[in-house]
C-alpha cells in the first residue's frame, strides 16, 4: 500500500498555471467587477479624513 497522494499529486510550477481567462481578484475574493459592485465598494472608501485626524496630523507635523 503507497502512502495518500504521492502517486497521484502532479508536481506545477507557477508558469503551468493558465491564469489568462481569469479574474483572481474575483476567485480569490468574490469580488465582482460589474459596475454596481465597484460603485459599492467606493462608497465604503473615505476620501475626506475626519477632522480630528487631521488635527492630529498636523499637531505631530509641528511638533516634528
Amino acid at each position: 500500500m503507497t502512502p495518500m497522494g504521492l502517486n497521484s499529486t502532479p508536481f506545477l510550477s507557477y508558469r503551468d498555471i493558465k491564469t489568462d481567462k481569469i479574474d483572481l481578484f474575483e476567485d480569490a475574493f468574490g469580488i465582482y467587477s460589474q459596475f454596481s459592485d465597484v460603485i459599492g465598494l467606493l462608497n465604503m472608501v473615505k476620501p475626506v479624513p475626519g477632522k480630528r485626524l487631521t488635527r492630529r496630523l498636523i499637531a505631530k507635523i509641528r511638533k516634528s
